[in-house]
């Protein structure tokens, strides 16, 4: 059930920009004929009254059949396991609930083709998303090219999305204080006069500029936009808008567009065999929602074969326009009441920090001497992060919440044929 996301996946000009690293401070890497990456993510909240469990395996396959052509495949789940309250009341109005239990399974297929022509490439991707209440369909179309001996490199990128969001079955006509919240994700998508469909529809665009200015020092530039239409609530809470207790489903306006400025750095001090890097992120939306993210990274090489990396991060972002940690009427005493109301804690003001570290171990093969008899390079990675919230005046029922808390761990396996 898609009661909430349980954190950012890593964007995709993140890994292009370690790659481009790789390159800067390695050299050139030999072509592959084959590439199969295996993964596994698992997050956990260990909340006493709301624990949240994600595991998410992931696999992918690339092909090169020929030198200018690249064929890509990907798998990825989501297993989750948790609980949550169904009701978000503030401190005003008596009300109190229990958490609701759940658990659902998604289920993303893709896969795509790339074109490289000398300093040039073009790749088309498609993904298909599949769980009880949500389904996905999502088209990108990457362009890039490098310039300048490859120390310069542009990339353009366009990403459809048509989303389709189970919800219960009220009329267009049906006043907001008047929806009701899902109860559970039974007869989704079927023919259930009790059960609808609403659309979701995303747009997001992006350009970015990766510069190795010396062979040790490398910088890049990634500006984000995305438009967002339809069915943007989370449709199995509702919220209390009236001192008695009455609740409804979650109403947030139906268009959203943001926009986001990242920029990054990397350095690698020879010496000693290390690279530092940091970034800052800063972020905006029709909402009124402002972010700043921060981070720090420190890589050491062990051996020519290991390396260990230790990173921060610090994120801090301001309430949405129409955020209130209560809704019962009369003087906003937490924030703003009227036409939307949410009980969505990503849209009230909050901070959080993560601490974490990452261990990376990979083997370059040589003609003759494949690693492990048949391998050009492989490569395996684990790592651990610690999440910490601070939510400035979110409640339930007055109540702060105590799963802010949570853990991070990945493992990977990747290896080149």
């Amino acid at each position: 059930m898609q009661l909430r996301r349980a954190f950012n996946r890593p964007r995709r000009f993140v890994a292009t920009f370690a790659a481009l690293a790789a390159w800067a401070f390695a050299g050139q890497a030999h072509a592959q004929v084959a590439q199969v990456d295996v993964r596994d993510t698992l997050f956990f909240e260990p909340s006493k009254s709301s624990k949240l469990f994600v595991m998410t395996p992931a696999a992918a396959l690339a092909v090169q059949p020929v030198e200018w052509l690249d064929v890509h495949a990907r798998y990825e789940a989501d297993i989750v396991t948790g609980a949550t309250e169904p009701i978000k009341s503030g401190p005003v109005a008596d009300v109190v609930t229990s958490a609701t239990h759940f658990s659902d399974v998604r289920n993303q297929f893709g896969g795509g083709l790339g074109i490289v022509r000398r300093d040039a490439h073009l790749s088309v991707d498609y993904a298909y998303g599949t769980e009880s209440d949500y389904h996905s369909n999502a088209i990108a179309v990457t362009a890039g090219t490098d310039f300048f001996q490859k120390n310069t490199q542009i990339e353009l990128q366009y990403a459809r999305g048509f989303d389709q969001v189970c919800t219960t079955n009220y009329q267009p006509s049906t006043a907001p204080s008047g929806r009701t919240r899902l109860d559970s994700s039974d007869r989704c998508f079927t023919k259930s006069p009790d059960r609808a469909s609403r659309s979701v529809d995303l747009d997001t665009f992006q350009v970015g500029w990766t510069q190795a200015w010396t062979p040790v020092f490398a910088t890049q530039m990634v500006l984000t936009g995305a438009l967002q239409h339809g069915f943007l609530n989370n449709p199995y809470r509702s919220v209390v808008i009236a001192p008695a207790g009455q609740d409804a489903l979650e109403n947030h306006p139906e268009n959203r567009a943001r926009g986001a400025l990242s920029l990054r750095g990397r350095y690698f001090i020879k010496p000693i065999m290390a690279a530092a890097g940091g970034g800052m992120r800063f972020y905006r939306d029709t909402w009124n929602i402002l972010s700043e993210t921060a981070e720090l990274e420190f890589e050491k090489y062990i051996t020519q074969s290991f390396r260990i990396l230790a990173h921060g991060r610090y994120y801090h972002q301001t309430e949405a326009l129409f955020w209130s940690d209560d809704y019962t009427g009369g003087e906003p005493a937490t924030g703003p009441r009227g036409q939307y109301w949410s009980g969505d804690r990503e849209l009230s003001p909050l901070s959080s920090w993560m601490l974490g570290g990452r261990a990376l171990l990979g083997l370059q093969g040589a003609p003759g001497a494949r690693v492990l008899g048949f391998m050009i390079r492989f490569q395996a990675s684990g790592s651990f992060d610690l999440l910490k919230t601070n939510l400035k005046d979110f409640t339930w029922s007055g109540t702060s919440p105590d799963d802010t808390v949570a853990m991070i761990m990945s493992f990977s396996l990747r290896g080149e044929f």
